[in-house]
């Protein structure tokens, strides 16, 4: 009996697995699945753009000074450790550059000579004739003076013509020098006076006086020196700077002996 209600059970069970196969292969089942991995947090720094300007190096000269004259500038750089000086023009005219004899003459500079001309003609006319016919005027830095001063002077009075050696009998016997240094210093004219007044005083070395006495000695005794007596012609004739005497004005004794020695001493 029991073993027969075994058999029964049994068979009952493989039935019902049999049927819930069947069911499930007609039926599929979806299963869905989520996983929880948990919370990342992901941080991204700011874009930054960063614009480098191209590095630029500028020099600048010491001293650089920049005058404007109507439509032409003239840059000035000086630089101080060189002792240089560079002078820049952006005008589009051509310079007039001298080109007559004084150009084989010894420390002949000539980029003022032309300008040295116009300031020889403007010299008063009594002055100036009594000079024209003997003298010339040249633009440059007289080679013997630079030698033994150590340095460019402003101007030479230079009768014998004398080389950088100390001979002499050049070809600049009776030349008046004015350099570009007196130029640069605003002193071409005062230099072309007081060197023109060397020249005068040369001139009339022969010059004799009533009692037979030179008048050019009697004029540097007077006065104190060559010198100084050459910074007075220079006052007489209109000047307004000297360069050894101690004021710029004549006194009544000192014009009255200058009136006398050009009537006297000078043929114009």
């Amino acid at each position: 009996m029991n073993r027969n209600l075994t058999l029964i059970t049994v068979l009952f069970i493989v039935l019902f697995i049999g049927v819930s196969y069947i069911y499930v292969l007609d039926n599929p089942v979806e299963i869905n699945i989520q996983a929880t991995i948990g919370n990342t947090t992901t941080t991204t720094a700011p874009v930054t753009t960063t614009t480098t300007a191209p590095v630029t190096t500028t020099t600048t000269a010491p001293v650089t000074t920049t005058t404007t004259i109507p439509t032409t500038t003239t840059t000035i750089e000086v630089s101080q450790e060189q002792e240089e000086v560079t002078i820049n023009t952006n005008s589009e005219e051509d310079t007039e550059i001298y080109k007559g004899e004084f150009t084989s003459f010894d420390g002949f500079e000539g980029e003022n000579q032309l300008r040295l001309n116009e300031l020889v003609a403007s010299l008063p006319d009594e002055l100036r004739k009594s000079v024209e016919s003997s003298v010339i005027f040249v633009n440059g830095c007289h080679s013997y003076a630079a030698t033994i001063l150590e340095r460019c002077p402003f101007g030479v009075w230079d009768s014998a013509g004398t080389f950088a050696d100390g001979t002499v009998n050049s070809k600049w016997k009776l030349s008046v020098w004015v350099s570009n240094k007196a130029f640069a210093n605003n002193r071409g004219y005062d230099t072309l006076l007081h060197e023109t007044s060397h020249a005068l005083s040369y001139l009339t070395r022969n010059c004799i006086n009533p009692e037979g006495e030179k008048k050019r000695t009697e004029a540097q005794e007077f006065f104190g020196s060559e010198e100084l007596f050459a910074d007075a012609l220079a006052i007489y004739y209109g000047g307004d700077y000297a360069y050894y005497r101690e004021n710029i004005v004549l006194q009544d004794s000192e014009r009255e002996f200058l009136d006398n020695y050009i009537a006297l001493c000078c043929e114009n």
